[in-house]
Order: structure tokens, then sequence, then C-alpha cells
């Protein structure tokens, strides 16, 4: 395995990837989208992803893009696309049409989102896709990014909800009904959605009702999508080692590896 750093893919310090390349190629590539909010987060947080996929086959690549509250909405989805773009047209050794997408929470919401358009296989790891019905029912939630220290909430769900409308709020700049809706995955369904494998955990950040409200108005345009109900309460990479043989599963048969 070779591994390739900080590759830069545009001129903002943050527009970079690293690439975990195998020794022995299947020639199908996964891109890995980190989570955070859209505030925080890091491609140097997820190496074992990497080295995961890069032992199964795949060229991989973990991507970075510009972050909250300097650059709002839709950069961090803007950045995306750049790097899909950049990566079909790099030298790098891989079949086109063999690309899969992961993302982790808000990663997965970008990645579902990217699909929607390319129509490439995606798994994603406690996406968040039903914003603006989650608003509408949060209105007095206030926005905290440590609820606990911040404003002194101890039960869990209250704190998830303050950290929610934190995240949200710092990445859109406001909670407007527009915003809400350009950044849902849910609102832009078409029949070009690549098959789908949802994980999401049965009491956590990313509230289940909303996967479930993604899943039906997928199926509504025949789309191949799966949710995959993780026991617990684990968000996105804290249950890491029960999805990944699933979605290790999941790309061998979609990227045409295993029929």
């Amino acid at each position: 395995m070779m591994i390739e750093t900080d590759v830069a893919y545009g001129k903002d310090p943050a527009q970079k990837a690293d690439f975990y390349l195998p020794a022995k190629a299947n020639g199908a590539a996964i891109v890995f989208v980190h989570g955070g909010g859209w505030f925080r987060g890091d491609k140097a947080n997820d190496q074992e992803i990497g080295q995961y996929f890069a032992a199964a086959g795949y060229v991989t690549a973990l991507v970075n893009y510009r972050l909250a509250p300097a650059h709002l909405f839709p950069a961090a989805q803007t950045d995306l696309h750049t790097f899909l773009a950049w990566f079909a047209a790099s030298s790098l050794e891989f079949d086109r049409a063999k690309v899969g997408l992961l993302g982790a929470s808000v990663g997965g919401t970008m990645a579902l989102t990217e699909s929607l358009t390319g129509g490439q296989p995606v798994v994603t790891w406690s996406a968040i896709v039903d914003f603006a019905n989650w608003v509408q029912q949060h209105q007095t939630v206030k926005a905290a990014v440590d609820a606990k220290a911040e404003l002194g909430l101890t039960e869990p769900h209250a704190i998830h909800e303050s950290f929610y409308k934190y995240f949200l709020q710092t990445y859109l700049g406001d909670l407007t009904p527009q915003k809400l809706t350009a950044v849902n995955p849910l609102n832009h369904l078409t029949e070009t959605l690549g098959p789908t494998l949802m994980y999401n955990a049965t009491d956590e950040l990313s509230p289940l009702p909303g996967v479930f409200r993604f899943l039906e108005q997928a199926a509504a345009f025949k789309r191949d999508i799966t949710v995959h109900v993780v026991p617990g309460t684990g968000h996105a990479r804290d249950y890491t080692a029960f999805a990944l043989p699933g979605t290790a599963s999941f790309f061998s048969y979609h990227l045409g590896l295993s029929k």
C-alpha cells in the first residue's frame, strides 16, 4: 500500500485529499467524506478507513473541504463536487464508472447529495437528512456546541438537539426555509440516486424518523435503498467496526466486484 497525503485539488488550503493506493488494485475507488457538522473534522482522523479499503483493493480517497463559519453553505458541497471532478480527471488508475461514496454524519449528507446527480453507489453512517422538519419541531431549542458546559443541560437528547441546531445554523448562516430545503438531500430526490445503504443508530444525534422518511421518499422514486438500524446510541464513526463489513459487501456488489 502507498499513501499520498495533502494532495491539492483546489487553491484553498483546506482543499486537499489523502490517497491510499492498494498494492493489488481491484479497479474501483472509494471516496470517504468526514463528518464534524461542517465546522470541524479532518481526514487525518480517518486513516483506518483509507487503510481498510486500500487493503481490499480500492483506490481510496479521504477528502477535506472548507469549513464553517468562515465558509458557509454550499462551500463544503461545492468542494466535494470539485474533488470528484478532479479525481475523475486525475492520473490515478481506476475505473471511472466504479466509484463509491462513503460519508459519516454530515459527510453522509454530502455523499447522498452527490449521488442524487451522479448516481454513484453510496453508504452513509448517520447521515442527517431531515433538516426542515427537525427545525420546525425544535424551534425553542437554544444552539450550543457544548450544551452541558454552556447551557447546563444534562439530558442527552437535549444536548444533542442543542448541538444539532448549532452546527446547522453555523453552516447555513440562518435557518430560513429556503436554506433548509437547499441543504437537505431529502428535498432533491430523483430517480438518479444510486444504490444506497444508510446506517443509523436507534437513538442518536441523527434522528431515526428522518432516515425512515428519506427511505420512504426514495422508495417512491423506485430507488435501491436499505436502512440498517444499529443498536444503541452511537453516532457515525462510533460504530465503524459494526458497519465496515456490511459497507464493504455493499460496495463490492454494487461496484461489480462480486457478481
